[in-house]
């Protein structure tokens, strides 16, 4: 059952982003979750988390997250998962030349643990693989990112450390 509600949890962000539903991020996230985010954004507590989620998102017509199947790691209360994802999100204005609408692949790896209250993500680190923007200062795109394989080769992704760990352990 774990793994079925650590799913669950992992794919309540995109409802609660998506209608704007910013209560909701306190059944997503721990109150001290560390969130890394592409474009050198970085917190360190839900609570200014879910502040500037609500500024950067509130402007925008509408926007859509679409998470894959997360892959899953249990180790007693703690997990591990990695989930794919696309966005888009539409914009008010068109800009010329790039359109109304930024969209983008993307990459989470997450810690969880188990609380009281349930799983709740206490680490995120977010991810392109690529985007297309709608600013001009963002040049050319579509932009490819391809991080992924860098960050599992420098042994930055939670998820495949602890994927390594439990097959070396042989309970895969």
């Amino acid at each position: 059952m774990s793994e079925h509600e650590i799913i669950q949890t992992v794919g309540l962000y995109s409802v609660a982003l998506d209608s704007h539903s910013w209560d909701l991020f306190d059944a997503v996230f721990a109150p001290n979750v560390v969130s890394d985010y592409p474009g050198g954004l970085f917190w360190r507590d839900l609570a200014s988390f879910k502040a500037d989620f609500t500024a950067m998102h509130e402007p925008v017509i509408s926007h859509q997250h679409h998470l894959g199947m997360p892959q899953v790691v249990v180790d007693g209360n703690r997990a591990w998962t990695l989930t794919y994802g696309t966005y888009r999100l539409l914009r008010a204005r068109k800009v010329e030349k790039f359109g109304d609408m930024t969209e983008g692949g993307a990459w989470y790896d997450d810690e969880l643990v188990r609380s009281p209250a349930g799983w709740r993500i206490v680490s995120r680190k977010a991810r392109n693989f690529w985007w297309r923007g709608t600013f001009a200062e963002d040049g050319d795109c579509p932009v490819a990112v391809n991080s992924f394989a860098e960050e599992a080769a420098a042994g930055r992704v939670g998820y495949i450390n602890a994927l390594r760990a439990k097959i070396a352990k042989g309970a895969a």
